[in-house]
């Protein structure tokens, strides 16, 4: 990273230690480490690399931003330093937790929940390298890697990036841990459809009573989906109403038309009703802002089933031959 001249003078590259893709790269490495352990069920070294790729994944995304917010302010150095600045001295970086914090400011919807979790899971990593305590052990997978995945989403979105970028190079998922990057997606979407409903019940620390909500829940009747059409990602099919899986509100679903069928022709109107059926692709719900997409995400809002709507359309008649 090639910082702009002082006065005229040209300034140093950044130092390797705090630049973005040296940063990203080696959570790059221990992402992928991670993954494999866990295929191998070596539950307790998966959360070691876990633990030790979110922090650098961290620092990457405040790196990108600027070296300078990951480096100790208190020492003048090291703030010379990630602005390009020789002083020969050694960069010190801040701590995994001084980290998540910042990052509540810096990714969005990077919540308070987002930033505990992650600090758990740094907690832990400290207890079982620096102290005798077996801090992994007995954690189960379930217990811990939905937020982790789910966070560590969070992060890669804000730096334009997915899952399937960050675990392996050039996006390619391995065959042989396919299947475990399924329930891992799976258990990071549970997780986002949770913190929304948290965040929904109790918006900025004010717990909405029984009453609230449903007021919200009717209020969101009169929603239509083209009014925020802007919010999906992709130009699907069709799209249709459904009940919020994180507040209960009305949100919506688009999918692709897996295949049609004529139930009904009027050929005195020339109009038939065709039968469209449509495989959920996408969710998105203005009450609560959660948005999901993708098999794996759909599977953990339980949208799973194929939506069947009606449609008339004019009769398209085949044109005659050999009756000139």
């Amino acid at each position: 990273m090639k910082q702009k001249p002082i006065g005229g003078a040209p300034l140093k590259e950044i130092t390797e230690a705090i630049s973005e893709e040296a940063l990203l790269g080696k959570s790059r490495l221990y992402a992928s480490r991670a993954l494999v352990a866990k295929a191998a069920k070596e539950s307790e070294i998966y959360q070691i690399w876990a633990a030790l790729a979110l922090e650098l994944l961290g620092k990457a995304q405040l790196a990108s931003i600027h070296p300078c917010l990951i480096v100790e302010p208190d020492n003048p150095n090291s703030l010379l330093e990630a602005c390009g600045i020789e002083t020969d001295t050694k960069v010190k970086t801040i701590s995994a937790g001084v980290v998540f914090a910042r990052l509540k400011h810096t990714v969005p919807k990077f919540s308070t929940p987002n930033a505990e979790a992650c600090l758990r899971i740094s907690l832990r990593r400290n207890a079982e390298l620096h102290s005798g305590q077996a801090a992994f052990a007995g954690m189960a997978d379930k217990d811990w890697e939905g937020e982790f995945w789910n966070t560590a989403q969070l992060i890669l979105a804000s730096m334009d990036l997915e899952l399937e970028d960050w675990v392996v190079s050039n996006s390619q998922i391995p065959a042989t841990l396919a299947r475990d990057f399924e329930i891992i997606k799976v258990e990071a979407a549970k997780q986002r459809i949770a913190n929304a409903r948290a965040a929904f019940e109790k918006p900025e620390g004010k717990k909405r009573t029984k009453k609230d909500i449903e007021a919200l829940i009717i209020q969101s009747q009169a929603s239509r989906w083209h009014s925020h059409h802007k919010a999906f990602r992709y130009s699907l099919d069709g799209y249709w109403d459904t009940p919020c899986p994180a507040c209960g509100c009305k949100g919506f679903c688009g999918g692709d038309r897996v295949h049609e069928e004529v139930v009904d022709s009027d050929y005195g109107s020339g109009y038939e009703t065709v039968a469209r059926y449509l495989s959920p692709v996408e969710f998105y719900c203005p009450a609560c802002e959660l948005r999901l997409d993708g098999a794996e995400e759909m599977q953990a809002g339980e949208f799973t089933e194929e939506y069947v709507e009606e449609v008339e359309r004019e009769i398209e008649y085949e044109p005659d031959y050999g009756n000139d």
